[in-house]
């Protein structure tokens, strides 16, 4: 897809947000990229169109069923956290899920200590994993496919990540829930999505900390952004809390200057889980992942290698 990388490379940067040091800076396509049409996961639990459910009675820590009894296809973003059931867990990869199907998902358990039914289905946490987890699983992921297990995470490495984020964060849980984060930083959080809106006609974002850039989410249109906006926010911010004394400095010359060093990023290309493919992207400054649908990027999930 050496027209993506194209792409990417010529975003076009707006002004910044920011709040304490969190700095956020939306991005555009320069022509118009628009993918099929599609509700988003919690669009679909809200209209009781999509069930998420244990693979079956007994459960499977890395996958979940999920039936799409809708009359419309379903975006499922890589890292959406969902609660309930045996465990919580977050999705491995963003898929489509079809219109009128069933069929088994990659996730991972951010539970580590409750393999007991909670509810018979799981819902919407309302966040993403945090952006460092997102990394290390993209790079999983990649890892997986090449040796063509599908979208597979070391979850021996995922629930490591988990107990230092609760130990540096000062957060415990009797199960290890990686939730009880955001519980404890909600008041925070919730000041964050107050100081920075999403960008206004943009369709994605690339989120900075100090003087680092952290990563970039980018979707086909705007609205999906909106849509998501809350939940990749919260992700990102509950990284960034924990150098909450860091002034924001990175600029949009850094930012641009990023995004252009994507055009020498190697691609190869995977079946995704759900309908169309799994772009993966590896090079010296960033990784990441995109989901392409009928010859057009849903999202995209770039994550910075290297200090800005």
């Amino acid at each position: 897809m050496p027209q993506l990388i194209d792409a990417l490379g010529d975003l076009d940067v707006a002004e910044p947000s920011e709040h304490a040091s969190l700095r956020v800076f939306g991005v555009r396509w320069r022509t118009t990229t628009q993918g099929p049409a599609y509700v988003t996961l919690d669009e679909a639990l809200s209209a009781k169109k999509l069930e998420v459910t244990e693979l079956g009675e007994q459960g499977s820590v890395p996958q979940l069923k999920v039936v799409n009894s809708g009359d419309s296809r379903v975006f499922m973003m890589a890292g959406e956290e969902l609660i309930g059931a045996k465990q919580n867990r977050v999705l491995n990869v963003s898929l489509m899920v079809d219109a009128a199907s069933e069929q088994p998902i990659p996730v991972s358990c951010v539970e580590a200590g409750r393999w007991s039914y909670r509810s018979p289905r799981l819902t919407s946490a309302g966040t993403t994993s945090p952006g460092h987890l997102r990394k290390l699983m993209s790079k999983q992921m990649h890892e997986s496919y090449k040796t063509g297990a599908s979208a597979m995470s070391d979850q021996g490495a995922v629930w490591e990540a988990i107990r230092g984020k609760m130990r540096r964060m000062g957060s415990t849980s009797p199960s290890a829930e990686l939730h009880q984060v955001y519980r404890d930083y909600d008041k925070k959080l919730a000041s964050v999505l107050q100081n920075i809106a999403a960008p206004e006609g943009c369709s994605g974002a690339v989120f900075t900390s100090g003087e680092r850039i952290l990563g970039m989410d980018l979707f086909d249109r705007p609205a999906t952004l909106q849509k998501l906006w809350d939940k990749i926010t919260r992700g990102y911010a509950i990284d960034a809390l924990e150098e909450e004394e860091a002034p924001a400095k990175v600029t949009s010359e850094q930012v641009r200057a990023w995004l252009q060093s994507l055009s020498s990023t190697k691609v190869e290309m995977f079946k995704s889980p759900g309908v169309g493919d799994d772009v993966r992207l590896e090079g010296d400054k960033a990784h990441g992942g995109a989901l392409v649908v009928d010859e057009q990027p849903v999202h995209v999930e770039v994550f910075a290698e290297a200090p800005a």
